[in-house]
């Protein structure tokens, strides 16, 4: 399925649950960005004759920045940060997001498509029922209304989502189990549903250790992901543009590789 319509996640659901489908593949950049990609695969299948083999399993395909290049960027503009091994940047973020800071996560190559899956993410704690308010008004600037995603390590999808299948492009909704629903308040629907990411240690090995960092602290496998702009914003893409809406909105630590940029 491709097309702007296949990125409502409720219909996509009942589409792979009532369907008369043995698979379902949803392409994740649905909307007419997506075109640029059916547009590539019909000259690469079609026109030069190639065999169709690609299974796009992640959507990791835009540009990225090297640890030098963000330092440079940092040191040019005069901005203090602190650089830490992968194992202390996991467990300083953990314990940022357990304590309620909201963290913007700038890894690796950005994402393609509408949907900000670990690289180019805004994170924050699930646990605490006021963060959809916090993270609507001080960070997204949008209506309170509008609800949050979580991302969810893959091995503990079945036990927080009614029927859990693989979703690891934020592309269907699913029942969250009652007993969890405390767990995960901010990133659960009104009806009681949420669009989660299933977060595999094979396609982002570090988000995944990042989400198992922060399971360690609360024992919740789950944290808030939204993309990493402001309503209006395309999503941030390079070091600058990450400094900037870090620094125009309530977002209280930036991580950018294994550099770490506090408000204070």
């Amino acid at each position: 399925m491709a097309g702007g319509v296949a990125l409502n996640c409720v219909a996509n659901d009942r589409i792979v649950r009532e369907g008369p489908f043995k698979k379902v593949f949803i392409q994740p950049a649905a909307t007419d960005a997506g075109g640029s990609l059916g547009a590539a695969f019909y000259t690469y299948n079609k026109i030069y004759g190639n065999r169709r083999k690609y299974i796009m399993k992640d959507v990791y395909l835009g540009p990225s920045f090297s640890e030098s290049e963000i330092k440079n960027f940092l040191e040019n503009n005069n901005i203090v940060y602190q650089k830490l091994s992968t194992k202390k940047l996991l467990e300083e973020v953990a314990n940022l997001i357990s304590n309620n800071k909201i963290v913007g996560w700038f890894q690796g190559r950005m994402e393609f498509g509408p949907r900000a899956l670990g690289n180019r993410s805004i994170l924050a704690n699930p646990k605490n029922p006021r963060m959809k308010d916090i993270l609507n008004k001080k960070v997204k600037h949008r209506e309170p209304f509008r609800p949050f995603a979580p991302s969810i390590l893959t091995e503990d999808a079945k036990s927080y989502l009614v029927g859990a299948i693989d979703s690891p492009f934020m592309i269907l909704a699913f029942k969250v189990k009652k007993d969890k629903i405390k767990d995960i308040i901010s990133a659960t629907h009104v009806d009681g549903t949420c669009r989660p990411q299933t977060v595999s240690r094979k396609r982002n090995k570090l988000y995944h250790d990042l989400i198992k960092e922060f399971k360690k602290i609360t024992g919740v496998p789950v944290v808030i992901n939204t993309s990493f702009n402001v309503r209006g914003e395309p999503i941030v893409c390079t070091p600058e543009d990450a400094y900037n809406c870090f620094k125009n909105t309530g977002i209280d630590y930036l991580i950018m590789g294994d550099c770490v940029i506090s408000k204070r």
